[in-house]
């Protein structure tokens, strides 16, 4: 309550003095996740795509991957996507092919098609601090690419990866790339599990590439306003986690102080291009 409280005071401040909306115009890429799209959340999906719209184009994650890479930002962007692979996220992506938007769904293969229900109970409660939710399936997985969004890589069962011996984590980096690649063909993008700086290490930042991904994606705030290109192992994309029920105030609030706070290229697991 508190929070909101606050967030509608500044949201408000912003708004009137016009820094909300400057933001939201400047270019650049910003790159947007959730978790989760239930039953209740879809109309707020649409309302958010709907509103955002006005002041952005919403590009596929590898195009704004690209667009990042190579320093071509002349307008405002916004890339979606999706950790974990709830399956209430299907219903999300059906949404949002009715509204032309494609996305990137960052899965753990290990946990598709998990029909376990004690150990789906205790996973969703020791690594999403979740109630029960059900995982995708392979089937489901294949709709959301026959949707035209993308897989992503989001390690194999969700452990924190600056927690595992080194050996391990390239491991299961690789494991799960190799995997999507033969279930679907392609797997470019890689997004740690809880996504902070402290969860991931530099040798697993190197791992990420040396497995094949294009990019590596954390859950830092932030957005992407660089007019230099960027060499693919030296971008760490910024990415900033929106629930779907909240005020869109709050949420544009976010986007325009990202906007205006300008780009945030630094990589704490390499040295600067």
């Amino acid at each position: 309550m508190l929070r909101h409280v606050v967030l509608d005071g500044l949201s408000q401040k912003d708004r009137l003095i016009g820094r909300t909306e400057r933001g939201l115009r400047l270019p650049r890429v910003q790159f947007l996740y959730i978790h989760h799209s239930f039953t209740d959340e879809l109309d707020a999906l649409r309302r958010l795509v709907e509103d955002l719209s006005h002041t952005h184009a919403f590009i596929p994650y590898s195009e704004g991957v690209t667009r990042v890479q190579e320093g071509r930002i002349d307008r405002p962007y916004i890339c979606l996507s999706s950790d974990d692979g709830f399956r209430n996220n299907l219903d999300g992506a059906r949404v949002l092919r009715e509204l032309g938007v494609s996305a990137c769904f960052f899965i753990n293969p290990a946990l598709i098609g998990l029909n376990d229900e004690m150990e789906n109970a205790r996973l969703c409660a020791d690594r999403f601090h979740l109630p029960p939710v059900r995982f995708l399936d392979r089937k489901e997985v294949e709709e959301l690419v026959s949707l035209g969004h993308e897989i992503g890589s989001h390690s194999w069962e969700h452990h924190r990866m600056s927690a595992l011996p080194y050996e391990a984590m390239v491991e299961d980096i690789q494991r799960t790339r190799e995997t999507l690649l033969r279930w679907l063909g392609r797997a470019d993008h890689f997004a740690f599990p809880y996504g902070r700086f402290a969860d991931l290490t530099a040798s697993g930042y190197r791992a990420v590439f040396a497995a094949g991904h294009v990019s590596c994606a954390t859950a830092e705030r932030g957005c992407h306003a660089n007019t230099r290109p960027i060499p693919a192992d030296h971008l760490l994309i910024r990415r900033d986690h929106i629930i779907l029920d909240w005020p869109l105030a709050h949420i544009r609030y976010f986007l325009g102080t990202n906007a205006m706070n300008g780009s945030a290229d630094h990589n704490p697991y390499c040295a600067a291009p």
